[in-house]
């Protein structure tokens, strides 16, 4: 839909403030994303000292499954914004604002994914970050739901309405899956939260389309 300016293109001055809004905040967008991803990566390190490589892998294994569980979340989030951007046709005032907030809590998941690297069994880790993909979840989906209910102008009209809302829905997922976590022990939210992400999956790309519709 939108396109990064060019200083080649001949446009008004209100097409051209319209576009470099949009690039801009989609620039920003991607190094934030990016940068989250890296830091994240930088802070697997082993604890202590380990005298063999099966303590040195033991020691890993938390850190690895925690790195990898966020840049998957990580993924999924940038797939969203990426999507989102590619049908609007511009951003105002607002969507900038609920972007930003959006990329802030973002760019603070490194920091507390460095929670859940920490060995031990503490629990208040793991229901820091479970708060902390609520918040993200919902940022995404605020943004998701005032680009499809603005006004005519910010997402294209080509977009049918059973794609804006099955999107709208979906955003929710993650805050659902992770809802749960806030109160559940270490122990439980294995047996929890993947039976969930399962069932969310099959309503995500399955009931969905097949209740809404074509949605593209």
């Amino acid at each position: 839909m939108s396109e990064p300016e060019s200083l080649a293109t001949d446009e008004d001055l209100g097409a051209h403030i319209r576009r470099h809004g949009y690039d801009r905040l989609l620039m920003l967008s991607d190094g934030i994303f990016a940068i989250a991803i890296t830091l994240a990566a930088l802070e697997i390190q082993p604890s202590g000292e380990h005298g063999s490589s099966a303590q040195l892998f033991q020691a890993l294994i938390r850190p690895v499954v925690a790195y990898l569980v966020s840049f998957f979340i990580i993924g999924i989030f940038w797939i969203q914004h990426r999507n989102l951007f590619a049908r609007l046709r511009r951003v105002d005032t607002v969507l900038t604002g609920l972007t930003l907030l959006f990329l802030c809590l973002v760019a603070l998941l490194p920091a507390v994914v460095h929670g859940v690297y920490a060995p031990g069994d503490d629990e208040a880790p793991f229901r820091l970050y479970a708060g902390m993909m609520i918040a993200c979840g919902l940022a995404n989906a605020a943004m998701w739901f005032y680009a499809t209910r603005r006004g005519p102008g910010l997402m294209a009209a080509e977009v049918s309405a059973g794609y804006r809302l099955s999107r709208v829905i979906a955003t929710f997922g993650l805050p659902v899956i992770f809802t749960p976590a806030l109160f559940l022990s270490l122990e439980q939210m294995p047996k929890v939260l993947l039976p969930m992400a399962v069932l969310l999956g099959i309503v995500r790309r399955v009931l969905l389309p097949r209740w809404l519709g074509k949605t593209e």
